[in-house]
């Protein structure tokens, strides 16, 4: 996979990150930098740690799978990519503020379901993981970084918007897998 790829599919994974991020800095009593440090943290390190926990998982099964690995990588990323589609339009679907640490730690968890898919397509395509991890983790935690603080500067309405544009990115990027 090359660079301009991993950037891409970094920032499609980003953006249930960065919508909540978004949703912090529109409701937090706390300090913008202090819910920014927080929020890149936890969603960065969730979200490249749960890829290379994909990674591992998609290695054990690709032995069984191998030859299917651009088919599964399209069902991985388009799923992905329409249930975030689908997840922006429901209402009654705001976060919370975040708050506390273990309320963010609970919000990188589901946040980065994501990319433990990502990590597995990523393993069934043959491709090493550390390096798509370690930009999946900066991208997220810096776009989480300035989604506090973008939350706070232009309000709740880019919220399901960045989160669709996240997942036609991630569709996108399947459809590229499977066709070329």
């Amino acid at each position: 996979m090359q660079a301009p790829e991993l950037f891409v599919i970094a920032i499609g994974l980003s953006m249930d990150a960065f919508a909540v991020s978004v949703s912090a800095g529109i409701t937090t009593r706390r300090s913008l930098a202090k819910t920014g440090i927080m929020a890149a943290t936890v969603f960065g390190g969730f979200q490249g740690g749960t890829a290379i926990l994909g990674w591992y998982a998609g290695s054990v099964v690709s032995s069984f799978l191998a030859g299917y690995g651009p088919l599964i990588g399209f069902l991985i990323l388009a799923g992905i990519g329409i249930r975030m589609i689908y997840e922006s339009r429901q209402e009654g679907t705001g976060v919370s503020p975040i708050e506390t640490l273990p309320a963010l730690m609970i919000m990188g968890i589901a946040t980065s379901i994501d990319a433990f898919f990502a990590g597995m397509g990523i393993a069934l395509l043959g491709e090493p993981v550390l390096i798509p991890a370690a930009i999946i983790g900066v991208v997220t935690a810096v776009l989480s970084f300035g989604g506090v603080f973008a939350g706070r500067r232009i309000g709740n309405r880019i919220g399901k918007h960045a989160e669709i544009a996240g997942g036609v990115i991630l569709v996108a990027i399947g459809l590229k897998i499977l066709f070329f």
